[in-house]
């Protein structure tokens, strides 16, 4: 190649001066440029088209329906008069009066002598005279059923609440309870010889004296777990009892116990 081609030869034709031009990286230099140019041209017609299109999606949607809003009316009320303490409570309403009490009267009926009964026959007037007048009227033709059973009225249990203002409290708060319950708990030996470990959940009752009772197992893991804490629990000593409105209540508690292989 002399000077003059030298000089308007481009860079991959000093590179390959004297190789092999056909052998494919000649053409691949070469283009390079303008295969460059296309993937921009391609890259930036992709960019716009990302941009553009929710643009145009938000075009063609149509515009949101403008609902009114509904315009309240208050209406203001007057105050109430006030109350006069001196001024005297209307009159009851005129009632009727009550209809009076009526006897009824039985007329006499003529009977032969051996018909008439000895307590049908009145007393001598020595007797009449003698008796008291009674200010009572007595209905002749009253009756009363005395077969009929007397109903008994059943004292209502007190109520056992599931929460009240001031739940039931072990001796001491949380603290003491989870002390007491690591002191006395003993790990069950076929839960420790089976590997079971996990949360056994009680739920019993704490009456108006912080007494016990109602025990019964919600959740068991097995392996005489719920048994020994039935039995810890049993021990408690009173708690401090729940209280509604002031007053010291049944309350239902939920105690989860905890076992642990590696602790007691």
């Amino acid at each position: 190649m002399d000077a003059q081609e030298i000089l308007k030869a481009d860079l991959d034709d000093l590179v390959f001066e004297g190789k092999n031009k056909s052998y494919g990286a000649y053409e691949l230099r070469k283009k390079y440029g303008r295969h460059i140019m296309i993937a921009l041209l391609i890259s930036v017609g992709f960019y716009i088209t990302a941009f553009v299109t929710p643009y145009l999606f938000a075009l063609m949607k149509p515009d949101p329906v403008v609902v009114a809003k509904k315009e309240i009316k208050y209406t203001e009320l007057s105050e109430p008069p006030p109350i006069d303490k001196n001024t005297p409570p209307p009159p009851p309403p005129d009632l009727p009066p009550p209809p009076p009490k009526t006897i009824k009267f039985t007329p006499p009926v003529i009977k032969p002598d051996e018909l008439v009964k000895e307590e049908d026959v009145p007393p001598p007037i020595e007797e009449m005279q003698q008796a008291e007048i009674s200010t009572v009227d007595v209905d002749a033709d009253a009756t009363y059923d005395f077969s009929a059973e007397t109903q008994v009225v059943e004292e209502k249990a007190p109520e056992i609440f599931m929460y009240v203002e001031q739940m039931p409290e072990f001796p001491g708060g949380q603290a003491e309870l989870l002390k007491y319950l690591q002191k006395n708990l003993r790990y069950p030996a076929a839960a420790r010889e089976n590997g079971i470990e996990g949360k056994v959940v009680l739920q019993f009752v704490v009456d108006e004296g912080g007494k016990i009772s109602e025990i019964q197992t919600v959740r068991d893991i097995g392996g005489g777990c719920a048994e020994e804490s039935i039995r810890v629990v049993r021990s408690m000593p009173p708690w401090k009892p729940g209280k509604q409105n002031g007053n010291a209540v049944k309350v239902y508690f939920k105690l989860p116990v905890t076992f642990k292989l590696g602790t007691e």
